[in-house]
């Protein structure tokens, strides 16, 4: 086996302010290996940046139950914090996830970042762009 194939932290987050939310996009794969870093940099968004957390799945390329289970504790951590957390483009691997665990109406999902209107949990909410704030930490 070449050396490299096998990246243990095969994630990557950036984030970005915008229109008084933080988006973090999460690129990579949601396991077990990487919930540790993903749970640090969402608490880090949710106990700083005052409004709502848009965790942008768009770039996931695996999640299993360990990576669910990240979401599940983040979303938990952000209602004892009184903020509201968001799922963005969900892929269809994690669409298929939240759906066989009947977890699909569990949280508000938009279906891209920019797409923040009035939300309702399990459905999809529509809104203005977020894109055109200024960028925030990038990780």
């Amino acid at each position: 086996m070449p050396a490299g194939k096998w990246a243990m932290n095969a994630l990557h987050l950036a984030s970005e302010r915008a229109n008084g939310s933080v988006v973090i996009t999460v690129t990579g794969e949601l396991d077990l290996a990487t919930r540790p870093e993903l749970a640090a940099y969402t608490r880090h968004a949710i106990d700083v940046d005052g409004g709502t957390v848009i965790v942008d799945l768009s770039g996931v390329t695996f999640i299993d139950a360990c990576g669910l289970s990240s979401l599940i504790a983040l979303k938990r951590y952000a209602r004892e914090h009184d903020r509201p957390l968001l799922l963005a483009g969900a892929t269809p691997a994690v669409l298929r996830l939240l759906k066989l665990t009947n977890l699909d109406g569990t949280f508000t999902m938009v279906s891209r970042p920019g797409a923040v209107g009035t939300p309702t949990t399990g459905r999809t909410a529509t809104g203005p762009a977020l894109r055109s704030g200024s960028p925030g930490t990038d990780r």
